[in-house]
């Protein structure tokens, strides 16, 4: 028997209330809170659907650890966008 990884995907939403003057900036003014870093557990998941088995993502175990490391790899080794200040050495 062969390991496995199986995606099970499913579908949340969240009700979030806001004050706009119009559908566009409710999206934006709700978009906004939920990237809010201070209010990000503040709305409760409501559970909508899981979508049929034949949508879910199967791989085998080694597959998925191949893919992993190969990603945590690429993470070590590409630059960053971040400024750092160079070590002057004497």
């Amino acid at each position: 028997m062969e390991k496995y990884v199986v995606k099970v995907i499913n579908v949340f939403s969240n009700l979030v209330p806001v004050e706009a003057a119009s559908k566009e900036e409710a999206r934006e003014k709700a978009k906004e809170l939920l990237l809010n870093k201070q209010t990000e557990n503040k709305f409760q998941h409501i559970y909508e659907n899981t979508l049929p088995p034949e949508n879910w993502a199967v791989i085998t175990q080694s597959e998925f650890d191949k893919m992993r490391d190969e990603y945590l790899a690429s993470q070590e080794t590409e630059e960053s966008n971040i400024i750092t200040p160079s070590i002057i050495t004497p």
